[in-house]
């Protein structure tokens, strides 16, 4: 199971246009979730057409967004993240299951989904995930680095080892 927050769809469903990708993920784990409230996130025209085709093909699924109470412990506990994040990390904390993920790329989303000892990946994550399982090629994967690196989206792959993926 994974629960998407709002800034890796914009990244593959608007900025590098590569919605495929979150297709691929699904033939991985058919259990691709996003919160109502992280759907609202999303509102440029292109990154809401790719979502909405992505729920209509059941490639990804609305979900709620998670029990009030939770919501409410984390947003006093963690005033820092946004609504979209709270939301992202709440959810999966309730389901606490070693197979769920939050896919989160913000660098306070991310320390705070650690804290909580919830597993999480970002969009390199995921995109070395499919590459590892052979469902996109090393071309691919560095093709997508690449425009991910030209992007307004920030991962500094030099910083994380893999600086290869953009030369």
């Amino acid at each position: 199971m994974r629960i998407f927050n709002a800034s890796p769809l914009i990244l593959l469903l608007e900025e590098i246009d590569e919605p495929d990708i979150i297709e691929e993920l699904f033939n991985l784990d058919q259990k691709l979730f996003i919160p109502e409230r992280v759907i609202n996130e999303i509102t440029s025209k292109k990154a809401k057409k790719n979502l909405e085709s992505l729920i209509n093909k059941g490639k990804i699924n609305p979900c709620k967004n998670g029990n009030d109470e939770t919501l409410s412990f984390m947003k006093n506990r963690f005033p820092m993240l946004d609504d979209g994040e709270l939301t992202v990390i709440s959810a999966a904390y309730e389901y606490k299951a070693k197979n769920c993920f939050v896919i989160i790329d913000e660098y306070l989303g991310r320390e705070v989904s650690k804290k909580l000892g919830l597993n999480l990946k970002g969009v390199f994550g995921i995109l070395l995930e499919l590459y590892e399982s052979k469902k996109i090629t090393k071309e691919r994967l560095i093709k997508t680095c690449r425009k991910i690196d030209k992007s307004n989206f920030r991962i500094n792959f030099k910083e994380i080892g893999y600086e290869w993926v953009i030369k």
